[in-house]
């Protein structure tokens, strides 16, 4: 092979690499833009950090030992805005879980764990909740969300 069809041969490397290379990165910058369209639409995932460390307190505060008496003590989780708001907060995580907009290891960072807990708190809520308003899949990112960590530990 002579030092000119050497030269083409390179040329033509680095011109596919190019193509592959900016084809990642339109991938990349597309995912980029999807995620940040959804976290904008999703009103839960937009809540202060304060307000929603205020709300995880009120209900790590809550003492009840099934649905029944949370309803006599709290009232109907649906109108329970500390609830709803870090129930539909996870839930929203969990679809970007699901969707693979966003890593496992990246909701454990931000939400340092208290995910586990609060669905652990939550779980007989939750499942009351879906009985009572005869919705199953009500609150299922936020559930998706706790099994995809749990297979991490």
């Amino acid at each position: 092979m002579d030092v000119a069809s050497f030269s083409a041969v390179i040329a033509a490397v680095s011109v596919v690499v190019g193509v592959v290379f900016f084809i990642f990165q339109m991938h990349d910058a597309a995912k980029t833009r999807h995620t940040g369209l959804v976290i904008q639409l999703n009103p839960a995932l937009n809540v202060p950090l304060a307000e929603m460390m205020d709300d995880i307190n009120e209900i790590w505060r809550r003492d009840f030992t099934d649905f029944k008496e949370y309803l006599e003590k709290y009232g109907e989780p649906l109108s329970d805005k500390a609830l709803f708001k870090t129930t539909m907060y996870y839930d929203g995580l969990g679809f970007l879980l699901h969707k693979g907009l966003i890593e496992v290891d990246t909701i454990e960072y931000l939400v340092s764990g208290s995910s586990v807990g609060l669905w652990e708190k939550l779980e007989l809520i939750i499942e009351g909740t879906r009985k009572h308003y005869n919705m199953p899949e009500l609150f299922k990112w936020f559930e998706y969300l706790n099994k995809e960590i749990g297979k991490r530990e």
